[in-house]
């Protein structure tokens, strides 16, 4: 298998305070799709790491395709980029987590082929963070719970004009929402409350693939909790 891998700096302003001190925890995260809004979110997330209590000993470390005219994005090809990363001394520490963040994509991602990816993620130890429509049911969640919406209605995402439904009601109650900006400060309350609102719709990944939910609150939580 040639290597794709390249990891790109580290999200936000603040790192380790020196390069021989191994942190505490390393996540490497991989964005399955476009990736962009997700990849802005954790920025912000290490950006703010001292006012959400997250220690200057974590690191979080995308990862990303060496070239950048590689467009694999589908969650078959990312999943190549963990295996690449995991345990590889090439690039220095070893990850104490390796992640995947997934949006269920129905137009781009077979049933049959996410049941791969969840099973080859059990084997090898990866965590799947998955959304089931798209990551922007973990955003709407930082603004309001669930209980107003029609859930079907919410789990279609049905597309009319140039958004699809989720991200009409960021933009509505955000008076405005331009993929990948998130359009809110990510703040410690803003985040409990997502967590709280995620824990009661689905968070099983076999049970996301048909399922509203995201599980995305699984990997936030462990960030905060270092």
């Amino acid at each position: 298998m040639s290597n794709r891998l390249r990891i790109s700096h580290p999200f936000g302003k603040r790192t380790v305070p020196s390069e021989s001190i191994e942190p505490n925890t390393l996540y490497c995260i991989a964005f399955a799709g476009e990736g962009k809004t997700e990849y802005e979110y954790f920025d912000k997330i290490i950006d703010r790491a001292e006012e959400l209590g997250i220690s200057k000993f974590v690191k979080i470390e995308p990862l990303e395709a060496e070239d950048e005219n590689d467009t694999k994005s589908h969650p078959k090809h990312v999943i190549k980029l963990l295996q690449e990363r995991k345990g590889n001394p090439n690039f220095g520490y070893d990850p104490h987590e390796i992640w995947m963040v997934v949006d269920r994509d129905r137009q781009n991602v077979k049933r049959e082929q996410l049941e791969e990816i969840i099973k080859i993620c059990e084997q090898e130890g990866y965590n799947l963070a998955l959304s089931n429509p798209t990551f922007e049911l973990w955003l709407l969640l930082h603004i309001t719970d669930t209980d107003s919406y029609n859930l079907n209605e919410l789990l279609e995402n049905k597309k009319t004009g140039k958004k699809r439904f989720l991200e009409k009601e960021i933009t509505k109650l955000c008076k405005g929402y331009r993929k990948p900006n998130i359009p809110f400060k990510i703040d410690s309350e803003k985040i409990k409350q997502a967590i709280e609102r995620a824990k009661k719709l689905e968070i099983d990944n076999t049970e996301l693939i048909e399922k509203l939910g995201t599980n995305v609150c699984i990997l936030v939580e462990h960030i905060l909790r270092n």
